[in-house]
């Protein structure tokens, strides 16, 4: 799998995990609403043209714009190199970064990101100095059948509605992109071969202890025993004298013989007859979020990478009170037993927009 110069650079010393794909980078995968979202993003777009010269087909990475918070990482034939970003300016037609090659200050150009109605970059125009001509980068649209395909798989934004802080538990999301906050903000478009989730999850764990209890006998109860016990003699007494009447060839009985011994079933029937059975039950919660994601090293090798972080049944709901629209308005805190709060960024609705935990943002579809 071929990684691409931005992820290179910002992950090589610190991050053995590949997230470079060799896909397209699509016009529906993101929305770019401030000059910040570009930061972290790598353009993988599918044609090139300069007008009135050539247009061309190009393949899955080989022309990539990568945008960190200082540099602008560009792959590609004749125009490979790190610039400098001077800034980002909003423009009428998307944004336009101003450039500066980092080994000589002389050659200076630009990239230009043109968006859509939808915020959506449609396409990039490089200049790789004053006397280079510009070149158009076009972005794919992405096929009808992976759209439908990647509908159905992940979760879209405004899709899970949280009526209650507490509906949150039984609650499973399918990012569509992951955004390392932690590692200069790189913004990772997921797959579903990646297999990325996150489950909150509540154990209940009934614990039943059980225990024998002598049964207790009230007065009344034990005359009426004591009276059912002498009725009970008085007629196994007649039933005796009846038979001895009837029956004159009777053996003798020795009165100095032993009586029957009962068998140790019986006694013990006896003895559980007499005691009564109490049940304590014990109710264990425990909470968990739960994230799990397929991860490919750069070896080849494949990890399935689970992480259940211990969390409290405690939820703090903010408002978050911004003038910026593309800041959703409110956050649910949600506390684990270590570390930095878990942040469930909500919309107006009150349905889940992103989710902040360990220093990663995981994006609902649609943004």
């Amino acid at each position: 799998m071929k990684k691409t110069h931005l992820l290179f650079v910002l992950f090589i010393t610190s991050l053995s995990l590949s997230f470079a794909q060799e896909d397209y980078t699509y016009i529906s995968d993101r929305r770019f609403f401030l000059p910040s979202d570009l930061i972290g993003y790598d353009f993988r777009p599918n044609h090139m043209e300069v007008p009135n010269e050539y247009d061309s087909e190009i393949d899955p990475g080989e022309y990539s714009f990568g945008i960190s918070s200082s540099n602008l990482y560009v792959e590609g034939e004749d125009i490979r190199g790190v610039y400098s970003v001077n800034n980002i300016n909003p423009t009428e037609y998307g944004y336009k970064l101003l450039l500066m090659n980092a080994r000589d200050p002389r050659i200076q150009g630009h990239l230009k990101v043109i968006l859509n109605r939808k915020a959506q970059v449609e396409a990039l125009v490089f200049k790789k100095s004053k006397n280079d001509p510009e070149i158009i980068f076009f972005q794919s649209f992405i096929p009808e059948n992976l759209q439908a395909q990647e509908a159905e798989y992940f979760t879209d934004n405004f899709e899970v509605s949280m009526a209650e802080p507490d509906s949150v538990w039984g609650m499973q999301l399918t990012p569509f992109m992951r955004v390392h906050h932690d590692q200069g903000g790189v913004q990772e478009r997921l797959q579903e071969s990646d297999s990325t989730s996150l489950e909150f999850i509540e154990k209940v764990t009934i614990i039943e202890k059980k225990k024998k209890k002598k049964r207790k006998k009230n007065k009344r109860g034990a005359e009426e025993e004591e009276e059912e016990e002498l009725n009970e003699e008085s007629e196994m007494q007649e039933e005796i004298t009846v038979e001895e009447i009837e029956v004159e060839t009777a053996p003798a009985v020795d009165p100095g013989a032993m009586p029957p011994v009962e068998s140790a079933e019986s006694v013990e029937a006896a003895i559980e007859e007499d005691q009564e059975e109490v049940v304590k039950v014990k109710i264990i919660k425990e909470y968990f979020l739960k994230l799990r994601t397929i991860a490919t090293f750069d070896d080849g090798t494949v990890e399935d990478i689970v992480d259940e972080i211990p969390i409290k049944e405690k939820f703090t709901l903010y408002e978050t009170n911004s003038k910026d629209p593309t800041i959703p308005p409110f956050e649910l805190e949600v506390s684990p037993k270590k570390g930095d709060p878990i942040m469930i960024r909500l919309n107006k609705d009150q349905s889940v927009s992103s989710i902040y935990v360990k220093g990663k943002e995981y994006l609902m579809r649609g943004h």
